[in-house]
């Protein structure tokens, strides 16, 4: 894929490159108290959304405001928590704030899990690995996968472990491996399938105990699907939403759940504000009335607490960066915060 195409028209939504690590700590600048206060997150696309089953909080990371008026300096690096009421910081300081890498929250070791992503300010991604234990910020000293920026990764329950998919290397290249992380080291589980990507779906369906994956953007707009279990990649051959990057994807019970999202390379003028839901092994576009608006690269996740997925942000047709809060109840749409 040439660099072209990754930085298309949104420069923040396709930049690629890297840098070794070295390892060092550093403590968080604020740990969480019994004291919540109420701030929203700034308004951006890119974030990324898990669920940490000990705080009992969706948090949001790598959430800068990345619009062309603010694409230089990094700022300090936040993770925002919601509790189901209100928005709040639940730390900031450790490693710097970037955009496009992976976050995962390590269950078993009750730990956040980042790595990667890349710094407007540097012009450059970062190989980096470092976890939050709740407390302390930890630079981890490990041998780094091949790719550094625009990657997934998600915390796969049945083997106890991180797992990283796509994403590009120094070179603009993308990359099909697929590795695992035990806390200790990084290490390569697949290299062969599916096709190399950024900007798609990306999630651990508990129930079935696999990691589903659909779309993204390569050359074009792919439409593929794919299921990760027992070691092994398999494609589903049914039709779906169709080619589709910049997705917000989130699971609500057995069914799946895709927002937004971008139809073609010409990622802004082609962005959705459909909902489409698979459940029964069949795909249905929802026509509802209450809706977010059209954009790509919402972060969406399900709160297992409130039984609702949780979507934030994203970016406008406009380019505007977004800092609306929806909800989805298993029906509907519900605006929460910043509703317009």
């Amino acid at each position: 894929m040439s660099r072209v195409s990754f930085i298309g028209i949104v420069l923040v939504l396709f930049v690629t490159g890297c840098v070794a690590s070295t390892k060092t700590v550093q403590p968080s600048l604020s740990a969480p108290t019994a004291i919540i206060i109420a701030e929203n997150p700034p308004a951006c696309a890119e974030a990324n959304m898990i669920y940490h089953s000990q705080l009992h909080e969706v948090l949001l990371t790598g959430c800068r405001q990345t619009s062309p008026a603010f694409v230089s300096g990094n700022g300090v690096n936040v993770i925002w928590g919601r509790n189901g009421q209100q928005w709040h910081r639940v730390t900031e300081g450790g490693p710097p704030l970037l955009i496009l890498g992976g976050t995962a929250y390590d269950e078993k070791r009750n730990v956040v899990v980042l790595y990667g992503g890349y710094s407007l300010e540097k012009n450059k991604c970062e190989r980096e690995t470092w976890e939050w234990d709740g407390q302390t910020w930890v630079k981890k000293e490990a041998e780094s996968p091949a790719a550094c920026d625009h990657l997934k990764m998600v915390y796969d329950a049945s083997r106890g472990e991180v797992i990283l998919f796509g994403g590009g290397d120094e070179n603009t290249n993308l990359r099909t491996e697929m590795w695992s992380w035990n806390g200790t080291k990084w290490t390569l589980i697949n290299h062969s399938e599916p096709p190399g990507r950024g900007h798609f779906g990306f999630l651990y369906d508990d129930t079935h105990q696999q990691i589903l994956l659909y779309g993204g953007l390569a050359d074009q707009v792919l439409d593929d699907f794919w299921t990760w279990k027992n070691g092994e990649w398999q494609k589903i051959n049914f039709p779906g939403p169709g080619p589709l990057s910049h997705l917000g994807m989130a699971l609500h019970g057995n069914a799946l759940i895709i927002f937004g999202g971008a139809t073609s390379t010409s990622t802004l003028s082609s962005l959705s504000d459909k909902t489409w839901k698979l459940t029964g092994g069949a795909w249905s576009e929802l026509k509802l009335e209450n809706h977010p608006s059209p954009r790509g690269s919402p972060a969406m996740v399900y709160d297992p607490e409130q039984k609702k997925i949780v979507l934030y942000g994203g970016v406008a047709p406009n380019r505007t960066d977004l800092n609306d809060t929806w909800e989805w109840d298993g029906n509907q749409w519900h605006c929460i915060v910043n509703c317009k």
